[in-house]
């Protein structure tokens, strides 16, 4: 009588943990793909929550999602798909460029209705200005570093061969100098 209990028991258990396993590998498989048709809508409460997604992605997820949007963007240039991309740029760094995502906004102003839509976009466009703003300033700022590092290495070349040209001259000080006490000691001709 006690074998087949533990045999219940042991298939009980090893049905529970099939089945457990089986729901883990269904859950790892089934990553939820985002939908063409999420992109299409511009409702304001859509694109808010799709901002807020974005925000609570990580950088590499982010990246990935306005790859996928650029290349959406390259056939389908609806007004969904544009403030999509718009709001996915203006959270990535590296993906597309501000000037681009600057000219969907003036695009897509004349064919709002929702004022609270269009307020949105003015503000995303005074974000995209400042951004653009800092991404000139850091370019400038790397200008001027690898200016001063390549005048730095060109003033280190010049002193390493003038620190060159003044050992050469030393040693041939030193050499004299040897020939002059040569000659001054007693019994060299004299």
């Amino acid at each position: 009588m006690k074998f087949p209990s533990r045999a219940i028991a042991f298939i009980t258990l090893f049905a529970i943990t099939g089945c457990a396993g089986l729901r883990s590998k269904q859950g790892a498989e089934h990553v939820p793909q985002v939908s063409g048709q999420k992109y299409t809508s511009y409702a304001f409460d859509d694109l808010l929550r799709f901002a807020g997604e974005i925000a609570s992605m990580p950088a590499a997820e982010r990246f990935s999602l306005c790859q996928d949007l650029l290349q959406r963007y390259r056939t389908d240039r609806s007004l969904g798909v544009r403030l999509h991309l718009l709001l996915v740029q203006t959270a990535t760094e590296a993906c597309g460029d501000v000037g681009s995502a600057a000219a969907i906004v003036d695009a897509s102003m004349a064919e709002l209705q929702d004022e609270r839509l269009k307020l949105l976009l003015i503000y995303q466009k005074a974000i995209l200005n400042r951004l653009d703003q800092e991404i000139e300033r850091r370019k400038l700022s790397e200008r001027k570093v690898f200016h001063t590092v390549s005048k730095q290495r060109k003033a280190h070349q010049r002193l390493k061969t003038r620190e060159s040209e003044l050992k050469k001259l030393q040693e041939k000080l030193d050499a004299l100098k040897a020939i002059e006490q040569r000659l001054d000691e007693p019994g060299n001709g004299q």
